[in-house]
């Protein structure tokens, strides 16, 4: 498990208020500029949560159920 918790909603949050603006704010290429960094953001957001897990504890981790094998 993990031994230091990491505050990950402020991450996600910035991410969801850049899919709003993205989706419902903006139009053509400025759209789909902002939704492709936030497509970014949304993937190292993932990746900073799931840091640091042990991939055998129980829990996935980002090795899922193979990544003790």
């Amino acid at each position: 498990m993990r031994t230091q918790h990491r505050r990950t909603w402020p991450a996600f949050a910035l991410v969801a208020i850049g899919a709003v603006v993205g989706l419902f704010v903006l139009h053509g290429v400025a759209a789909g500029v902002v939704l492709f960094i936030d497509f970014l953001g949304f993937i190292f957001a993932c990746v900073y949560a799931l840091a640091g897990e042990k991939p055998s504890d129980g829990v996935g981790g980002i090795g899922g159920p193979f990544g003790h094998m």
